[in-house]
């Protein structure tokens, strides 16, 4: 068996779905009432903050979105506790609360392990091919989303509606559909089934430097020999018949690299496809195809940005992502409208974490590289977007953009004089580039309403909104002070991942952006704290932590500071014993995310990684919501959306969503 066997099938299965959609909805023949109504269309730009609209349309900046505010309304938008991108999309998709939909954080953990809690993905998980002892071919990758409840437009598919799904954050693997096509956005991983892994090459890096742990990538050395071309071993998909740590853990491919220093360019080279490699610029996407076994192979893409090619050469690229002609596994429905898109388009970005913050936050990317992606990444989205509305056949159509997001975190420092990395006088692109993504937006609407006729529903939305994140603090480490958490091997310790922890003397223990758990007893293993007094003790740490202040700077460090009696629904066992919701300024620190025990309570925020708001209180940080016509409720909801869709629409809403309809 290989993916193009499967692909085949694949590209069946698409044509069959684009015949459905072709032909007559069941919803015009059980909903007329509903269909005269007009379409659904939603628009989200992930991270879009009130504040910044609200001072750009007082200027005249966002002239759609003041228009469609004069026709409609524009307004808070309620989030989610805590208002982080894979809790609160989650909330907008099922509208439940994160006790319903069973995503509370970026990180989870397995309470149950060997000697104690193990840290694990948040949101779901990608199982890899599996090989027999003798290596043939048992499964194909498999993904899983831990997501519970169904999304609304699976919910409007089951009752006849053709629904255009398109970048969802969150919603991967995509929805089985009748009557639809989805393409997965943020949540698709790379062929290793991480977020994203890059690479960086180089002929320049020191020992150190390529010694050095890289979160989020790997840096390699390029030897040039005298005609200036270097090779090397890459690495690829994951072969699940060795050990992870062991040296053929991921398939591997040569790259050629051939550079003219004078000229400051070259080209890249895998079994013969090539791509030209240019200083300052992006290439096309070079396609590689690693071969597992000799029945088994798999393609990727990647795409390189030359930092320099000169007396040294730097180059940056991308992870190796999904082939959408032969996904490592579907991220489309159908499966083949992945293909179909490579046919419309040409080759295109496939992973989830679209804007590569981990390599510009370790000098392994610049900022003009990464706002060149923005711009291009928008600009697909966006034309994506448009083609799909002027295919029509649809009742509902979403589709998101996550750059306000990326951006938000990325260049927050060059709109806060106050920030540890706040640079003076530096170039207007960098202190307008949040608002320049506000002004794509604003365009992308005017673009779309042109599409919609007077009875359509828009709806532009962002799921959260943003602020600057100027000090770190280190959970684990301030639990440590104050006796709730005893270390047994220190070194281990600050290596995170809840390691070097002595869990027979430790109550409470933090791992996430937002979440702190009790190590109780019968629930994690070798917890000590009974389930009788896992509430005093709750109550008490809450108590702690709403009067921490930080005396430096004579600020409180939490403005609210929630427990698992704030969530409801069939997933509350999941939820952490307690959800941080930190005030102005605050956040926890990258040490205290991946379970580690750092030097000291506060840090001051030396990273790129500027504005936040995954851990703040969601009292502060609402997202944002225009609607072409007015609402009947206050203080709106992301829960609200979906159930606003389906009655629009005329179709039921089911008696678990805990939003109501605003229209």
């Amino acid at each position: 068996m290989t993916q193009r066997i499967s692909r085949r099938n694949f590209l069946g299965r698409s044509l069959a779905v684009g015949a459905a959609l072709a032909a007559p909805s069941v919803l015009s023949r059980r909903h007329a009432h509903g269909a005269a109504n007009g379409r659904v269309v939603i628009l989200g730009f992930d991270g879009a903050e009130p504040t910044i609209v609200e001072e750009m349309l007082e200027r005249g900046e966002l002239p759609h979105l003041a228009g469609l505010r004069e026709r409609g309304i524009f307004t808070r938008l309620g989030s989610t506790i805590p208002p982080q991108s894979p809790v609160a999309w989650s909330s907008f998709t099922t509208s439940k609360n994160p006790g319903g939909h069973n995503i509370y954080d970026f990180i989870r953990r397995d309470p149950a392990g060997r000697t104690g809690p193990v840290p694990l993905v948040g949101t779901g998980r990608l199982e890899h091919t599996e090989f027999s002892p003798t290596g043939e071919l048992e499964s194909l990758p498999q993904a899983e989303n831990y997501r519970k409840g169904a999304a609304f437009w699976s919910v409007a598919d089951q009752q006849g509606a053709r629904c255009k799904i398109l970048n969802v954050p969150f919603a991967f693997p995509a929805d089985p559909l009748q009557n639809g096509i989805m393409l997965c956005g943020l949540g698709t991983p790379d062929v290793r089934g991480s977020t994203s892994t890059y690479f960086a090459l180089s002929d320049a890096f020191t020992r150190a430097e390529l010694n050095e742990q890289v979160s989020g990538g790997n840096r390699m050395e390029l030897e040039f020999d005298r005609n200036d071309t270097a090779e090397l071993p890459m690495p690829g998909p994951r072969d699940t018949r060795y050990r992870f740590n062991a040296p053929q853990a991921f398939a591997t491919e040569k790259l050629r690299i051939t550079v003219d220093r004078a000229g400051h360019k070259g080209s890249a080279e895998v079994e013969g496809n090539v791509v030209e490699l240019e200083q300052g610029a992006w290439s096309e996407w070079l396609e590689w195809s690693f071969e597992l076994t000799s029945d088994y192979s798999v393609r990727t893409i990647t795409r390189f940005y030359p930092l320099e090619i000169g007396e040294q050469v730097r180059l940056y690229m991308t992870c190796q992502q999904f082939h959408p002609e032969e996904p490592y596994t579907p991220f489309t429905h159908p499966d083949g409208y992945a293909g179909e898109l490579a046919e419309r388009y040409g080759l295109f970005k496939t992973i989830g974490w679209a804007f590569d913050t981990h390599a510009m936050r370790q000098n392994d990317l610049d900022e003009d590289a990464f706002l060149a992606d923005v711009r291009q990444t928008m600009a697909w989205r966006e034309r994506l977007t448009l083609d799909e509305l002027d295919r029509g056949n649809f009742e509902i159509l979403v589709s998101a953009w996550t750059a306000p997001d990326r951006v938000g975190h990325m260049f927050w420092r060059y709109r806060d004089p106050k920030h540890p990395m706040h640079i003076p006088d530096s170039p207007e692109v960098y202190q307008k580039a949040i608002e320049e993504t506000y002004k794509k937006a604003d365009a992308i609407t005017g673009r779309v309403l042109e599409r919609l006729t007077d009875d359509d529903l828009l709806l532009v939305m962002s799921d959260h909104g943003f602020e600057t994140y100027r000090v770190g603090f280190n959970v684990n480490t301030w639990l440590e002070e104050r006796g709730y958490l005893t270390i047994s091997n220190r070194e281990r310790a600050a290596d995170g991942f809840l390691m070097g922890i002595d869990w027979s003397k430790t109550k409470a223990y933090a791992i996430g952006l937002s979440s702190l758990y009790l190590n109780i007893e019968g629930r994690e293993t070798n917890g000590i704290v009974s389930p009788d007094e896992a509430e005093n003790v709750i109550a008490e740490i809450r108590d702690a932590l709403l009067d921490v202040t930080d005396r430096a700077l004579g600020n409180k460090v939490f403005s609210n500071v929630y427990t698992r009696a704030d969530y409801h629904g069939e997933a509350v066992e999941n939820a952490p014993d307690i959800s941080l919701g930190y005030g102005p300024y605050y956040q926890g620190t990258t040490e205290s995310s991946r379970g580690a025990i750092g030097q000291g309570i506060f840090d001051l925020n030396a990273d790129k990684w500027s504005g936040e708001h995954a851990a703040s209180d969601v009292s502060r940080l609402p997202g944002l919501l225009f609607a072409s016509r007015s609402i009947e409720a206050d203080d709106p909801t992301l829960l609200d959306l979906g159930p606003t869709a389906l009655a629009h629409l005329g179709l039921d809403v089911p008696g678990d969503f805990e939003g109501r309809s605003l229209v």
